[in-house]
Formats: C-alpha cells, structure tokens, sequence
C-alpha cells in the first residue's frame, strides 16, 4: 500500500455490521482469544505433536529464503503443515486490526444485496487458501465455490466449514486450470482474488475465465491489479513470484486492458484490495 493503514479513513456512518457478523461467526471459541481459538483448531487438526508449533509458524519467508528449510528440518514439520499452520496462525481474514476484507465487507454485500442478494447470485473464492473469506459469505447465506489448487488448503477449509456447519462447494484445480464463471450458467455476483494472481502463470486467462460469469454490477475483490506500482512493490511481488515474467503480468497493458474493458475501478481507501465492478 501507499500508505500505512489506518481504518479512522474508512469509517461508514453505519458501521460495519455485516463483516462484525462475520467475524464473530468466524471466531469459533468463545471463551478463548481471537488468536487461542484458532490455534486449538489447528491442534485438533493437526494432532498436540505437530499443531502446538503453530505459534512458531507465524514467521513467514519468501520461497527463496534458505532460512525456510532450515525451519521445517528445526521444527521437523513438512512444508504444508508449515504453510496450513502459518496462514491460519498469522491473520484472521475478518480481522478489523488488519486491512483485510473487514472493511470491504458491507460495501461488497450491499452491491450483492442490489443485485438480489443471496438466492439470485454466487460468489466464487479463487484460490482460497484456507478458505476465510468464502466461508465468512457461506456464513451469511451466499451460495459459495471454494477454489485452490492445493489439496492440504482445500482440506484443512472442508475441516474449517464442518467447524462451522455451512457447506460451500469446493473446486480443486489443476495445473494452468482457472475456475471459469461463465461454464454453466450460474449467476456470479462476486469474485474475491486475495493474494493469488502473483502465482499464476497466465494472468489475463485466468482474469478472464474467473470474471467471465460476473453478472453486470457484480464485483470483482483484487489486491493485484490495479494498484499503485512503485518500484518497491514490484520487487516484492516478483521476488514472492519467483518469477519475473510472471509478476510482471500484474502491471502489463494487457492486463490494465482488459480491466478497462470490463470493469469500473471503485476504490476502498486504507485497505489492500481494489474493488472492480463488471460493467453493464
């Protein structure tokens, strides 16, 4: 971001009602933290002998740090316990101290509201990690698509929702496969890419298949494209891509092309996303 977060920037008149919903519902354990309740849930994934590192699992590396194998051959966990573990330790997606989808939440919402709410559109969560944000909308009522290609994330978020009770539908990619919106039919109202397109090898396919089913007015949730590149930001991004053709799609005229053609661009200050509404 260009600036450090800062939520009294964001403050709505009416609150943010809908996301302290979420995070409530999201909050499985009442009697613990925030942050106690979802290391018990990683311990009883996980099992005491691998989930009680979680703590230790918060520190992050990019892929090509040698510092990382070190710190799986130290803790002797594998790279996905590590990663599992990292993700769901390190942030809580609805969490109003972090710029995260807190704050874009309601406004998301009351567009999806507009286009007749949770019986007239879906919402698809690309390459979902652990599944945060798609399972704070199944929570709310939306008929939701969970996709990733990693099994171990996928996993670990069907354990998540049955925590829950609610049950999304899940979609397990493959290799250069984007979960294309328009395939059957379904109308789409929103499409959330947090932290994802960085890792894909042919961006504007995969913009493309995954917006495709957005109906007119529909919002696409992005904190890759269109953000403000200084030189700073692009060397983190192609550093955590690990591959400089690859990063250097985000920031391509193509891509800013199809963007225009297809979106409007509705900005949220102080948070790491920009929202982007299909055009009409």
């Amino acid at each position: 971001m260009s600036k450090e977060f800062d939520p009294e920037t964001d403050l709505r008149p009416n609150g943010y009602p809908r996301a302290d919903a979420i995070r409530r519902g999201l909050h499985l354990y009442d009697s613990l933290s925030d942050y106690d309740s979802r290391l018990s849930e990683l311990i009883e994934y996980f099992g005491w002998e691998t989930g009680h590192k979680a703590d230790a699992c918060r520190r992050w590396f990019f892929g090509d740090d040698v510092k990382q194998q070190r710190f799986l051959e130290a803790t002797g966990l594998a790279f996905w316990e590590y990663a599992v573990m990292h993700q769901y330790a390190q942030f809580n997606r609805f969490d109003p101290e972090r710029p995260d989808m807190y704050w874009l939440y309601d406004e998301v919402v009351e567009r999806l509201d507009r286009l007749g709410g949770r019986d007239s559109v879906w919402v698809l969560d690309f390459g979902c990690g652990l599944g945060q944000i798609g399972i704070g909308f199944a929570l709310d009522g939306y008929n939701v698509v969970l996709s990733d290609i990693q099994p171990p994330q996928l996993d670990f978020a069907r354990f998540l929702c049955n925590n829950r009770d609610v049950d999304p539908e899940f979609h397990q990619a493959g290799e250069g496969e984007y979960f294309d919106t328009g395939r059957d039919g379904r109308p789409f109202g929103c499409v959330i890419e947090w932290g994802v397109l960085e890792h894909i090898a042919d961006v504007l396919a995969c913009v493309d298949n995954i917006t495709s089913g957005l109906v007119p007015g529909g919002v696409f949730v992005t904190t890759t494209l269109e953000r403000d590149w200084t030189d700073e930001l692009k060397e983190f991004y192609i550093r955590d891509a690990g591959d400089a053709a690859q990063a250097e799609q985000l920031w391509s005229d193509e891509i800013r092309t199809l963007v225009a053609e297809r979106f409007e661009i509705v900005r949220r200050p102080g948070t790491l996303a920009t929202l982007l509404v299909r055009r009409d």
